[in-house]
């Protein structure tokens, strides 16, 4: 909580602007195309987080696998809680977007609330955690779920939709929500 603070106290410091200056450099350097990728990894966020352990947790009911059921259900139940956590955050800090204080940072995605935190970032550190300590536990998971949400992340930041503050803050929740929603998990779903 004290990191969210500090970040919350730079992310309205005078160093805003130069993560602005530094937004605005990115985005002069996209083209249409990279601009419709970025968009697209953006776009695929929930597929990819709620659509893996959505798999695991059917395959596990289907083949009464308790334990694939059981992980998969934990993952989901992480990334909601990431997602109820960042949404408390943004409504209670109302931080403005990059775009909407900065006219020379062009808005390339939605976003329908406050910027601080990323909630992209917060969901996809918390899914990245849960493929790969709860769900995969392989180095490849490791680095792919890695790839991917340090992917989203950056995708943010070019749309103009967030600062980098916003995703350090995103970080940090993802971190959160996943540690605190396990912890309650195990406390009423003790493992055998």
């Amino acid at each position: 909580m004290v990191i969210l603070i500090g970040l919350g106290c730079w992310r309205i410091s005078t160093f805003a602007e130069n993560e602005h200056n530094l937004i605005v450099k990115l985005q002069t350097h996209q083209t249409p195309g990279s601009i419709g990728f970025f968009q697209g990894v953006t776009d695929s966020i929930s597929f990819v987080s709620l659509g893996i352990p959505t798999i695991f947790l059917l395959t596990g009911l289907i083949k009464k696998n308790n334990d694939l059921a059981r992980k998969g259900l934990l993952v989901l139940l992480c990334i909601g809680f990431t997602g109820l956590l960042s949404y408390a955050v943004k409504r209670t800090l109302q931080v403005p977007r990059p775009y909407e204080v900065d006219s020379r940072i062009a808005k390339w995605s939605g976003g329908t609330n406050n910027s601080f935190p990323s909630g992209h970032t917060a969901e996809a550190t918390a899914a990245a955690l849960g493929f790969s300590i709860i769900l995969f536990r392989t180095r490849l998971s490791i680095f792919l779920a890695a790839a991917w949400a340090l992917l989203i992340m950056f995708t943010r930041i070019i749309l103009g939709v967030h600062s980098f503050t916003d995703i350090l803050a995103g970080i940090v929740v993802g971190f959160m929500g996943l540690l605190i929603m396990q912890r309650i998990f195990q406390h009423f779903s003790p493992e055998k």
